[in-house]
C-alpha cells in the first residue's frame, strides 16, 4: 500500500490534521528560504560604494538601448541594400542571356 493510499484511509480529522501540519512546514520552510535570500540581498546591498561605482563606469560604457537598436537596424538595412542590389543583377544577367538567345534556343546574329 502507498503513502498516499494509507493517508486516505485515515479518518477524516485525522486527513485535515496531516493537511494542516504539512503546510505549516511548508511554509516555514519558504519563509526560511525567503530570510536567507533577504539577508543576502541586504549584503549586497551594503557593498562599499567602489564596486558600484565599477558598475557604473561599465554601465556608462556599454550603449543604450535604442543606441544597440540604431546600429543593428542599419547593419540589416546595409545587408538588405546589398542583397538587393546583387538579386537586381542577377536578374539583369538573366535577361541579357534571355534577349542573345532566340525562343528555338539558337543565339542571335
Amino acid at each position: 500500500m502507498s503513502f498516499i493510499e494509507k493517508i486516505q484511509k485515515q479518518p477524516r480529522r485525522k486527513r485535515a490534521i496531516i493537511l494542516w501540519v504539512s503546510t505549516g512546514v511548508v511554509m516555514l520552510i519558504i519563509v526560511f528560504i525567503w530570510l536567507f535570500s533577504f539577508s543576502r540581498s541586504l549584503e549586497k546591498f551594503n557593498q562599499p560604494q567602489e564596486t558600484t561605482k565599477a558598475k557604473q563606469t561599465e554601465q556608462n560604457s556599454m550603449p543604450s538601448l535604442f543606441e544597440s537598436l540604431k546600429r543593428d537596424f542599419s547593419a540589416f538595412k546595409d545587408i538588405f541594400k546589398a542583397s538587393v542590389k546583387e538579386l537586381d543583377t542577377k536578374m539583369q544577367d538573366i535577361n541579357n542571356s534571355q534577349n542573345t538567345t532566340e525562343p528555338n534556343g539558337e543565339e542571335q546574329k
